[in-house]
């Protein structure tokens, strides 16, 4: 798909009734089109999935527009996770998490997933946090 693409196709999905829309991110594990993230963030992706190792000025941009960047439990995308959540918190960006669930085997507990956010560099406080912006996704009308 090319990268012009992405923002169109986001607000087809708006248009069609989808209340949180993701944009598969840049991530190491899979062939991405360089540039994804950015195009998504300007798109208005609600969340960018599995980032790789975003720039802080696309992180940034993350922050200006309120799209969340996601920490992921799967095994293969979760190498960058400790860079993604440094680039929130050095941008302000808000942190989601998501078990990018393939198979059962790939949806884990509160308790593994709170392992994951630690293993990430997050603090106790920034790991509710997450929790939080998680819920409030949920619940949008």
């Amino acid at each position: 798909m090319p990268l012009e693409d992405i923002k169109p196709l986001i607000k087809y999905a708006r248009k069609i009734g989808a209340k949180v829309v993701v944009v598969h991110g840049e991530t190491l594990s899979e062939p991405v089109i360089p540039g994804t993230n950015r195009r998504a963030i300007e798109g208005g992706a609600d969340i960018l999935a599995h980032p790789g190792n975003i720039s802080e000025e696309d992180a940034r941009a993350a922050a200006k527009h309120s799209v969340l960047l996601e920490i992921t439990t799967r095994k293969n995308h979760s190498a960058t996770n400790k860079h993604v959540a440094q680039m929130a918190r050095k941008t302000g960006a808000k942190l989601v998490l998501n078990t990018d669930s393939h198979k059962p085997d790939d949806i884990t507990t509160k308790a593994d997933a709170e392992r994951v956010l630690a293993k990430a560099g997050l603090s106790q406080p920034e790991i509710e946090e997450v929790f939080r912006n998680s819920q409030k996704l949920s619940r949008r009308p």
